[in-house]
């Protein structure tokens, strides 16, 4: 029975670790290293919130309701097939294959600033993010959205065999 439990967790345990490791590498570049975030890097971000829910909600359900399984792995394969799509689009944007969000062109505005050691300091002020087709980083000729394109494709494909495999053999 253990085993059997182990087996039908692998796959939304892979879907949070993915997200989540992709999610804290942002944080990490964003106040580590000083690269801000664009418009669509933060739709990435929040895809990857929902993955980390939807991952969790179906890890949950695998012991406690397990008919909630199968829709819960079904909305946590589409939602990092859609912070794929989201990545390979800003991964064009990044290469011109095509123009992004008029939000996008110029970074435009954002009308909160936040200070930790002055957390409403900033309510008056704007920030100008990077704009979405200017990628700020690079490893192996790729950019970080093209990277989280590859990591969410890979993972999608990767929870839906285990998942389904697991769902097929009735497990």
């Amino acid at each position: 029975m253990k085993h059997a439990l182990r087996h039908r967790q692998a796959a939304p345990a892979i879907a949070l670790g993915l997200s989540s490791v992709l999610l804290i590498g942002a944080w990490i570049f964003e106040h580590g290293f000083g690269y801000a975030p664009c418009l669509m890097c933060y739709w990435q971000r929040h895809m990857h919130k929902a993955i980390i829910v939807l991952a969790a909600m179906t890890l949950l359900a695998t012991s406690a309701a397990p008919a909630a399984r199968k829709p819960l792995l079904m909305l946590t394969v589409l939602a990092l097939l859609g912070s794929a799509g989201i990545a390979f689009f800003h991964t064009g944007v990044e290469f011109g294959f095509w123009e992004g969000p008029k939000a996008c062109a110029a970074g435009g505005d954002i009308d909160f600033e936040f200070d930790p050691n002055n957390p409403l300091g900033g309510l008056d002020k704007k920030i100008k993010p990077p704009s979405c087709d200017k990628a700020v980083w690079h490893f192996a000729g790729l950019s970080m959205a093209a990277w989280n394109g590859i990591l969410s494709l890979l993972g999608a494909a990767i929870v839906a065999r285990l998942g389904f495999k697991r769902l097929a053999a009735n497990d």
